[in-house]
Order: structure tokens, then sequence, then C-alpha cells
């Protein structure tokens, strides 16, 4: 299973990618994440984060779980026991999404971290933010590091939205480490 979790968290391209669909039925879509994930309901997961996470942080991710639960669509919750990583995803009513609309999210993302930030101990730095469009596909991607000052530890936190075929979707994967999960994300069908 060690070799699972390194080969998820080193895939170079589409063709390395080895996990498995799940369908996500009230929407139609099919997401594709490593063999390792395994879906859990709300209060599934907030068992697990009572008993992994410390105060601080069960805090946060509650508070995280409930802004997302409040979302128009579905909440799907995905999650890694081995790497402790969580993969969330929101379906929402479809909305076209433009360069414009990339730019403000990664600004509300960008307030909504210095207000974290400035009650607690972590700092955001942000890796990566870009926006891509094609004729089938808009996406909008932000990558940020997130280190707790006080404990010395480092997470990462990739946000995503993707509008294809007349579907919208918020995803966000939380990760001890810095992964490139595109791959993934290619194989999903919207």
């Amino acid at each position: 299973m060690v070799s699972d979790v390194k080969s998820w968290i080193e895939i170079e391209n589409i063709e390395d990618v080895s996990g498995k669909y799940h369908f996500l039925s009230d929407d139609g879509i099919k997401i594709y994440l490593p063999q390792s994930f395994k879906k859990y309901s709300s209060a599934e997961y907030q068992k697990v984060l009572d008993s992994l996470a410390s105060k601080e942080n069960y805090k946060l991710e509650t508070k995280r779980l409930q802004v997302l639960r409040e979302m128009k669509g579905n909440l799907y919750i995905y999650f890694d026991e081995e790497t402790r990583s969580t993969y969330t995803i929101n379906t929402l009513p479809y909305t076209p999404l433009y360069r414009t609309d990339a730019q403000y999210i990664l600004g509300m993302i960008k307030m909504n971290n210095d207000k974290v930030s400035n009650k607690t101990d972590l700092n955001f730095k942000k890796i990566t933010a870009n926006y891509t469009s094609n004729k089938t596909a808009q996406i909008f991607k932000a990558i940020y590091k997130i280190k707790n000052t006080k404990k010395q530890t480092s997470t990462f936190n990739s946000s995503y939205i993707l509008t294809s075929n007349k579907k919208t979707v918020f995803l966000q994967l939380h990760t001890g480490f810095d992964v490139d999960f595109d791959p993934f994300l290619q194989k999903m069908i919207l």
C-alpha cells in the first residue's frame, strides 16, 4: 500500500495515473482518485477529524465544511487515511467561468486566508494560481502552502473550479505535501 501512496504523490503525466472512478450519482459526474481515497459522510469525517486533528485544526476544518455544506449543490468528501489527505467536491449550479471571475475568486481566497492568519498561527503562501480556458472547459486553480508558525509544520491546499458540459464543480485537496493533482482531474468526466 505504501507504493500506492508513493505512486499517487509522484505522478508526472496522465498515462501514469493509477486510481479508480467514483460516480457522483446525484450529479452524473465521475471523479478519478487514487485508490487510497474512500468516501465519507460528513458525520464519519467529523469523527475522523475529532480523533486526528488538534482542537484548532478541528475547529477550522469544521468551519470550512459548514461553509461547503451551505453552498448550493451537493458536497462529497473523500479521505485518504494513509496520507491524511482530504478531497472535497461541491457540485454547483452551472456558471461559465471567465478570467475576471478567476481574479475575483483569487482575491476572495486571499482575503479569507488573511482573516484566518490574523486569528491563528497559520501563514498562507501562494504557490500558484492560474486560469485556463478552451472550447469545452474553463479551469481555475490556486495552490497555497499553509505554515503553522507555532508548530513548524506545513500543509498544502489546492482549490479548483471546473466548468464543462453545462456543469460546475468546486474541488479542494488538502495534503501534508505538495503534489500535482492535475492528472487525476484530467480523468474526471463532467
